[in-house]
């Protein structure tokens, strides 16, 4: 699909990944609509793009409706609606996290996106034409043995993506799942890694992130990764899966060292 002329709605796009997508889709024709939980983060992405924005903490039915309300009184009907709004959490290495950060988890990661398909799928079907692009990560091929909410819930929405896609591909809309690596965005800086961890070095600036997805977006592709870490992933997982826990094992422990 090409972004010229369409409506986009990204959540989360009051920085990192979702301000350079805004940012990036700008420049190829779209009409993008900012959402953000964070209100000077939407007016001043929002503004720097010409556009419109809400702020809204999408893990709300409610105001998952009121932004794509806004999106189609100011431009239309949305083609394409982006769920990227996402956190990682605390670390707990070895713990099974409380219940209050599993229901945050599941709703931020998985309802949002259920939320935005509620409201754009029937317009996409009557159609026949839309995007569904959804964010989940590497982790979602891999794990994240700190963190338990995360991983779990990053596998969840790829669940979901790969539903959506088996379901209404054939009806003419597009899904992908959005499956990056580690990103210089905020949420990598606030773990406080030293300049020098692995992660650190091999990370992609948001930008070059966004100049990936507009080629992904443009071939429609379902999976879209970055990194090599979730390609060997499904391959080692399909080779021989127990030896593939051993070695993810053994990788976050290397990665781990010094934090």
């Amino acid at each position: 699909m090409k972004l010229q002329g369409k409506v986009v709605v990204i959540t989360g796009s009051g920085g990192g990944i979702g301000e350079a997508c805004a940012r990036r889709f700008t420049t190829e024709g779209a009409k993008v609509v900012v959402a953000d939980i964070d209100q000077d983060s939407v007016e001043r992405v929002s503004r720097a793009i010409g556009s419109v924005g809400l702020a809204a903490d999408v893990t709300v039915e409610e105001n998952v409706q009121a932004v794509a309300d806004l999106a189609t009184r100011t431009y239309g009907d949305i083609d394409i609606w982006f769920s990227n709004a996402g956190v990682t959490g605390p670390s707990q290495p070895g713990h099974i996290q409380a219940n209050g950060l599993w229901e945050s988890a599941w709703r931020l990661h998985v309802m949002s996106h259920v939320y935005a398909v509620r409201q754009v799928l029937p317009s996409m079907l009557e159609r026949g034409d839309g995007y569904l692009l959804q964010t989940a990560s590497v982790v979602a091929l891999a794990t994240m043995p700190d963190k338990a909410t995360y991983a779990v819930t990053k596998h969840a929405a790829l669940a979901l993506a790969e539903w959506l896609a088996a379901t209404v591909r054939p009806k003419g809309i597009k899904v992908s799942c959005f499956c990056p690596g580690a990103m210089l965005t905020p949420m990598l800086l606030a773990e406080g890694l030293p300049a020098d961890h692995p992660m650190m070095q091999t990370a992609s600036t948001p930008e070059e992130v966004a100049e990936r997805l507009v080629q992904a977006i443009d071939v429609e592709r379902f999976l879209i990764v970055d990194s090599a870490l979730g390609t060997d992933a499904l391959m080692s997982k399909a080779t021989d899966y127990d030896q593939w826990l051993t070695d993810i094992s053994s990788l976050y422990a290397e990665l781990s060292k010094g934090v």
